[in-house]
């Protein structure tokens, strides 16, 4: 009897995966519209909808650093029509967070990695008094300075810390809700700094409102040539990727057919020429790959940003 309910259970999912999409798919963005990873996601839910002959409509679901879009894809059905696309806080979380109401590996089926972030990008306004990394540490030495964060355990926090822990100074973080806020504090002289993914600062520096100081990679970006990295600017072998800027999840038991489905149209479309150029306007590595690479990718990193947050002491408010 239970090898018929098996085999009737298998059968009825084949059918659910063949007969996949037949209507409109969510993409949940767990953070407000704006930051670097909803750029991502708009880009990929247009380009995924056209391949897959459906509506992939974008739906920013914000709050509590990501938890509460990420709990609401962890707990819907696991049927391929509710994805998460989420940035490196899905691996922060854990280390932050002791209690989180979904389990990040076991409540997730990776589907696809997006794309990776080539650095960090230094901002300060443009009426801060410091034009490199050295006149920001002497200025944070005379006074009291502070930096935007778009979240406790978010990566522009851990930047921030990273960069406290390597100059020396303790240079305070103010938290926001979402990169929208954050980046309008900078305008309005709320904060003096912030770290912002390559996606992010090369479109907000353009007015002369912020003002870069350095990125984090080892390398400079093509599309900030005149930017130093943080090594040339007096920090030998210093290095902080922009972590997973973008990827894919669905709540775990969605069949494995559906995620392959997926997995496959997803991998076609960043490989669109057009999708590549736009990638590589926002300094965006191009990742792709199997849903195994995901996989990778989350638990390296996640043991990697534990050993940042355990350094700087953050703990959630």
């Amino acid at each position: 009897m239970r090898f018929v309910l098996l085999f009737a259970l298998a059968l009825a999912t084949s059918a659910q995966a063949q007969d996949y999409p037949n209507r409109a798919i969510r993409m949940v963005m767990p953070f407000a519209p704006g930051g670097p990873t909803d750029i991502v996601a708009r880009i990929v839910s247009e380009r995924l909808g056209a391949r897959l002959g459906q509506g992939v409509v974008t739906e920013n679901r914000a709050g509590a650093n990501g938890i509460i879009g990420t709990d609401h894809v962890a707990k819907s059905a696991p049927d391929g029509y509710t994805l998460l696309v989420a940035p490196t806080s899905h691996a922060i979380n854990p280390s932050i967070y002791k209690k989180l109401p979904y389990d990040t590996l076991k409540d997730f089926a990776s589907v696809a990695y997006l794309g990776a972030s080539r650095g960090m990008v230094m901002v300060v306004g443009k009426d801060v008094a410091a034009s490199t990394p050295q006149d920001f540490i002497a200025l944070a030495k005379r006074q009291n300075t502070n930096y935007a964060a778009a979240g406790v355990g978010n990566f522009t926090h851990l930047a921030g810390e990273y960069f406290n822990m390597t100059a020396g100074t303790k240079v305070q973080a103010v938290q926001y809700k979402g990169a929208g806020p954050m980046v309008q504090a900078l305008y309005g002289g709320e904060v003096q700094a912030a770290f912002l993914g390559p996606v992010q600062a090369i479109g907000l520096m353009k007015d002369g409102r912020l003002r870069p100081l350095a990125v984090t990679s080892l390398q400079r970006l093509p599309q900030l040539a005149d930017v130093p990295t943080m090594a040339e600017s007096g920090f030998p072998g210093y290095e902080l990727d922009g972590g997973i800027q973008a990827a894919v999840y669905a709540p775990a038991k969605t069949p494995r057919e559906i995620v392959l489905r997926l997995n496959r149209e997803i991998n076609a479309l960043l490989a669109e020429p057009a999708v590549k150029e736009r990638f590589d306007q926002l300094a965006l590595e191009n990742a792709g790959g199997p849903p195994e690479e995901l996989d990778r990718q989350v638990a390296a990193k996640m043991q990697k940003y534990a050993a940042i947050v355990k350094a700087a002491g953050i703990e959630p408010e």
